[in-house]
């Protein structure tokens, strides 16, 4: 073998170099016919740096049927997928004998050879995980590797593969336009590629391609995890309006249960009407907020006549009805929204008006023992009339802050005796 390496010759002449320097690899046609088991003549891999590890391998390790290995789209790939399209089979030949037993992180090359632009597009058709594409300018026509590529980024869509354009004519390099447009990735002389040169083109292609399908990766592994963010938004919307919705149900629940609480609380169980501690609280609310504005506040005391003798006569269911009818009675005739009617105790009713003056609140208090009468409940153990009748007791202050107005109480029970000593069934205002 002489020293100088030989340039690389028509395609018609029989030697055949990849190298255009000393300490590289030529080849004749007698050394391109070892490529297949393996023998490389003056082989060097000086000059290749970096992180990238070269191993050299038997050829058995490799192979260029399409067929033989696994696809490089997926995380379990076997080999690197390097497609050589060129119409001079010595050119095949040598790119094969000087990658042979090539490793790149660990793989291996798996060259795929295809001798038109045609056969290179059906290729590139049924390979979608090629890594790199040895493309030749020219072969059935002056242009058909730039139309190749044209068509890898054009009509196959293909963004991944690393396309380097190889010609044997220098003088038709391709203008810088045509590299952008095209995406083409490098682009080499022939007769200026030497073994290492081609290594390292194939280095950095690689490199390249394994960048592009990790960011590939990691859009796939971002597209799913935003996918499964939003369904875990729908998740958490169904189940924030499922929350929602029980809340609400909780919330009407529970004030349904605060409302029947403050009904026991406040209510009377027999008559449905306030209870003596209601009576208390409001009476205290009203006297404290009337001293203020200084306005009057009348109180009725009622009570059912003869009462003692309805219940031995009718007995005490009877005499609850009775009550539950009298308390109704004098609700419907104290029936402002500020009045109160009260069971004060026992046979004993109470309607506290804010805002009353005495002529008001005698009013109220015959309208109520009219009402009463009027229910027409037999009673046959009363000595004035044959119906239950009640009397009542009236009186009315100006609440003052130096008062309590347990005084307002105890002028209304004198007013009620009183009403009791003239007969019953009437009503009398209090007179000190």
């Amino acid at each position: 073998m002489n020293d100088q390496a030989l340039p690389l010759q028509d395609k018609s002449t029989d030697p055949i170099s990849l190298i255009s320097a000393d300490d590289i690899i030529s080849f004749n046609a007698d050394e391109l016919s070892g490529a297949s088991t393996g023998e490389i003549s003056g082989a060097s891999a000086d000059g290749i740096s970096g992180d990238d590890e070269i191993i050299w391998l038997e050829e058995d390790n490799l192979s260029s049927d399409s067929d033989s290995q696994a696809s490089t789209s997926g995380p379990n790939f076997q080999a690197w997928k390097i497609l050589i399209v060129d119409d001079d089979p010595d050119v095949h030949s040598a790119t094969r004998l000087a990658l042979s037993s090539f490793q790149f992180e660990a793989l291996p090359l798996k060259l795929i050879s295809a001798y038109s632009a045609i056969e290179g597009q059906k290729l590139m058709l049924t390979h979608n995980d090629i890594a790199v594409v040895l493309l030749d300018v020219v072969m059935e026509t002056s242009d058909a590797g730039l139309k190749l590529a044209q068509q890898i980024r054009g009509e196959l869509g293909n963004q991944k593969s690393r396309i380097v354009l190889r010609t044997g004519q220098p003088g038709q390099a391709p203008e810088a336009s045509i590299m952008l447009d095209y995406d083409i990735n490098d682009y080499q002389i022939k007769l200026d590629l030497s073994r290492q040169r081609l290594l390292t083109t194939i280095i950095m292609a690689l490199r390249s391609y394994r960048d592009i399908l990790t960011i590939e990766n990691q859009r796939v592994e971002l597209e799913t995890t935003l996918g499964q963010l939003e369904a875990l938004q729908e998740e958490l919307k169904a189940y924030t309006h499922s929350l929602e919705v029980k809340v609400s149900e909780r919330t009407a629940a529970l004030q349904h249960s605060n409302a029947k609480l403050h009904r026991l609380a406040t209510l009377d169980g027999l008559t449905q009407v306030a209870n003596r501690r209601c009576f208390d609280d409001y009476l205290s609310e009203q006297w404290h907020q009337l001293s203020q504005f200084q306005k009057p506040l009348g109180l009725i005391l009622l009570d059912v006549d003869f009462f003692k003798g309805y219940n031995d006569r009718y007995g005490h269911l009877a005499g609850d009805e009775c009550l539950q009818k009298i308390a109704q009675a004098i609700a419907k005739t104290a029936n402002r929204t500020e009045d109160l009617v009260a069971r004060y105790g026992g046979e004993e009713f109470a309607v506290i008006l804010p805002e009353t003056p005495p002529q008001g609140a005698c009013q109220v208090a015959s309208a109520i023992i009219q009402a009463v009468e009027a229910l027409g409940i037999p009673h046959e153990s009363s000595s004035i009339s044959e119906a239950v009748t009640v009397s009542a007791g009236i009186s009315w202050l100006i609440p003052q802050a130096e008062i309590s107005e347990t005084s307002l109480i105890e002028t209304a029970d004198r007013a009620l005796y009183q009403a009791k000593q003239l007969g019953r069934n009437r009503i009398q205002l209090y007179k000190p």
